[in-house]
């Protein structure tokens, strides 16, 4: 047990009439509990207790964390409010698997339309190209609106083909968040109901 610094009664008297009701109670360097009517602030992160005047203690201030404590312990709830949306959300594997499905479907969806528009451009940019070099070899010049229409269906073309790299990347995405989710779903069910 450790030694405990008691005030003389003077002091007592002057803590209760300056602070009020309340003592406080901290580890000096020494390792000796003092009981003093405020905390030197260079105690304070090392943690005390507040005391009313017969000794019940009323509060316990916790030791301030390190750094790399708060960091693990802000780690830990950021995951348990993760883990508690995510029980919330799906109530198995196979909630998580079908809801998966739903959302690759709407980019599959997504995707096979641009691919049909890209395919339904490059025939009218061949289309346009066909008759560009039919005039070419009739000895006549290529209007300026039929160059300037097949430079605007190859930037279309470019457009979509930016689009549909886009959605094949977020449909990446969509299959490791669910590879995540599903695997920790079954990780925090495969847990005991005590944790």
């Amino acid at each position: 047990m450790l030694p405990v610094l008691l005030l003389h009664s003077t002091q007592l008297d002057a803590a209760q009439g300056a602070k009020g009701q309340v003592l406080y109670r901290y580890t000096d360097r020494q390792g000796i509990l003092v009981l003093n009517e405020m905390v030197p602030p260079e105690y304070v992160a090392g943690g005390y207790e507040i005391l009313n005047l017969s000794g019940r203690v009323l509060e316990v201030v916790p030791p301030q964390l390190s750094p790399e404590e708060y960091e693990a312990q802000r780690q830990q709830e950021a995951q348990k409010e993760a883990d508690r949306k995510l029980t919330k959300r799906y109530n198995s594997v196979a909630d998580i698997e079908s809801a998966r499905k739903r959302k690759l479907a709407i980019v599959e969806q997504d995707m096979a339309i641009m691919r049909s528009n890209i395919s339904s451009l490059g025939r009218q940019i061949a289309e346009e190209e066909a008759s560009a070099a039919r005039t070419q070899r009739g000895g006549r010049e290529v209007a300026p609106e039929l160059l300037q229409r097949i430079v605007d269906l190859r930037k279309e073309v470019s457009v979509l083909r930016e689009r549909l790299s886009r959605r094949a990347d977020e449909a990446f995405s969509i299959n490791q968040e669910f590879d995540k989710a599903a695997a920790r779903y079954a990780e925090i069910m495969a847990k005991p109901l005590s944790d």
